[in-house]
């Protein structure tokens, strides 16, 4: 036995490293380093999954609208809707960077709880669905998920995402990494960069907790910018999320599942494609996007829609195109992809009214 204690080494070396990493992640600490919150939006849903379930039971509750969303779904304001539409409520489990694997972990949850809300509107963007894009949006496979869900659906992920998955779910710090120069801004002045961004996550927290779901617009950055700006974003975003664009098959099986569920629930349900900057519009419904280019462009938009549409048609749900709806006309924009809070007002009308067909009081 003492012969092969060696064998011990890499444990034990592996068992330090994970102390190490887990000492790192503490809230005092890695706010010396992380530079993100997006992440307290995936822990708050459990939580909200909870108040749903509780809040479904109520004898006297309004009717429940459950968005499935990304970035683009966060900043609603619960105050407009309890005023115009007192009947309804809203319980937003959108996250940054959502995508239909996210949604089919919780609807999974739901059905197997039998969680019935009034409504359930899920995300259909072209960006969710492609698969190599030069930014990956991996938010959801390092955040949102978990090691069952991975092992059930291991054929829909490629082993780089799997071995990504395993490495950041076990170290965060391999996800956010330590910088030094971040650190050592951030331990100037007795600390007060760190200070406020910790007391920044607080806060983060508990509007996501007061708000259901939804980042309140209050504590978000998010003017109108100007649309020279907004030109400039579009250029970015069309490069980083959609040139190249090969339609993952994947993507489009977790939103068939989706699709399905939904329909053996029982719940009317919708998708949506959200509102873009019309420059990057333009640009995902003219831009070639395959490589190698060919003499007629193939656009995302072209690729994305006829099979979305597909699916659509297969299990009878309808898409809701704010970026080709003629009745829906508010244009403000923080970046190419994020309408300002100052359409949210017309955003919530837009769903309300035309998705789910409720009447503005």
């Amino acid at each position: 036995m003492l012969k092969n204690k060696f064998l011990l080494i890499p444990v034990l070396i592996f068992l330090i490293a994970l102390a190490v990493d887990r000492i790192l992640m503490l809230e005092k600490i890695q706010t010396y380093f992380t530079k993100t919150v997006s992440e307290i939006n995936y822990f708050h849903k459990p939580v909200l999954f909870q108040e749903l379930k509780e809040y479904l039971q109520k004898p006297d509750r309004k009717k429940v609208f459950v968005y499935f969303g990304n970035s683009r779904a966060l900043l609603f304001d619960n105050k407009y809707i309890a005023e115009h539409y007192p009947d309804w409520i809203l319980f937003n489990f959108s996250v940054p960077g959502g995508t239909p694997d996210y949604f089919t972990f919780w609807l999974e949850q739901f059905q197997a709880d039998n969680v019935k809300p009034d409504f359930i509107l899920v995300d259909d963007s072209v960006e969710a669905f492609n698969f190599t894009a030069r930014i990956k949006i991996d938010e959801v496979l390092v955040n949102g998920l978990d090691f069952p869900f991975i092992l059930k659906y291991r054929s829909r992920y490629t082993s780089k995402e799997i071995t990504n998955f395993i490495a950041k779910r076990l170290f965060k710090t391999y996800q956010y990494r330590p910088k030094l120069d971040t650190i050592l801004q951030r331990l100037r002045n007795n600390s007060e960069i760190a200070k406020h961004y910790r007391q920044w996550r607080i806060q983060i927290a508990g509007k996501l907790k007061e708000e259901r779901g939804s980042a309140s617009s209050d504590i978000s950055a998010n003017a109108t910018s100007s649309k020279e700006l907004v030109l400039k974003y579009s250029e970015g975003d069309f490069h980083s999320y959609i040139d190249p664009f090969t339609f993952n098959e994947n993507m489009l099986a977790f939103q068939k599942d989706n699709f399905r569920i939904l329909k053996e629930l029982g719940v009317s349900h919708s998708a949506i494609w959200v509102r873009v900057a019309r420059p990057y519009f333009q640009y995902i419904q003219t831009r070639n996007a395959v490589l190698p280019m060919k003499e007629q462009p193939i656009t995302a938009y072209s690729i994305w829609y006829s099979k979305i549409n597909a699916a659509h048609k297969e299990f009878g749900t309808g898409l809701f195109n704010m970026n080709e709806d003629k009745d829906y006309t508010c244009d403000f924009f923080t970046d190419a992809s994020h309408m300002s809070t100052k359409c949210f007002p017309d955003y919530t009308d837009y769903i309300f009214e035309r998705v789910i067909g409720v009447k503005k009081k």
